[in-house]
């Protein structure tokens, strides 16, 4: 398992540069398949990255920003084009090509389940996991029934390998 690190805004990152870091760090790990798995605006990456990475066979997205159009904030508008977006947004990239799995508590307080349900309705090869009473921060929180849901997600796709 590896821990994917990015250049944030305040240090030289932004849009494309966040995408171009991932998807350079996945070609530096020489391991064969990867299956990516990211937690908010990294759900947004790992699901990104499996659209644009032939070596990413799939990905769990937990409690993911997914469309931009629907979660913008000021500060995001100051940073990013209405392209960038677009760009950067996976509701605009499906369909991926590859199967993605979307958890998600009922109970998120930053990004709203909705983002996890109406990405999945779109995307032929996504699969939804709703996890009852759970928050934003239950998906990664070890012990949480969220988070053995996360972590049943990726042993099925890494199975697919």
């Amino acid at each position: 398992m590896w821990n994917i690190e990015y250049r944030r805004v305040s240090g030289g990152g932004g849009w494309p540069q966040t995408g171009e870091d991932v998807l350079a760090a996945i070609d530096a790990v020489d391991i064969g398949p990867v299956v990516t798995l990211g937690h908010s605006a990294g759900g947004h990456l790992a699901v990104w990255a499996a659209k644009h990475s032939a070596r990413v066979t799939g990905a769990v997205a937990q409690a993911a920003v997914l469309d931009f159009t629907r979660h913008i904030t000021p500060r995001a508008l100051e940073l990013c084009t209405e392209e960038q977006f677009s760009e950067a947004s996976p509701t605009a990239l499906i369909p991926i090509g590859k199967p993605v799995i979307c958890v998600h508590g009922d109970r998120d307080e930053d990004v709203p389940v909705e983002q996890s349900i109406e990405f999945c309705a779109a995307e032929p090869q996504a699969e939804l996991v709703v996890v009852e009473g759970a928050g934003h921060m239950d998906v990664i929180t070890p012990g949480t029934e969220a988070w053995e849901r996360c972590q049943t997600a990726v042993r099925t796709l890494a199975r697919g390998c």
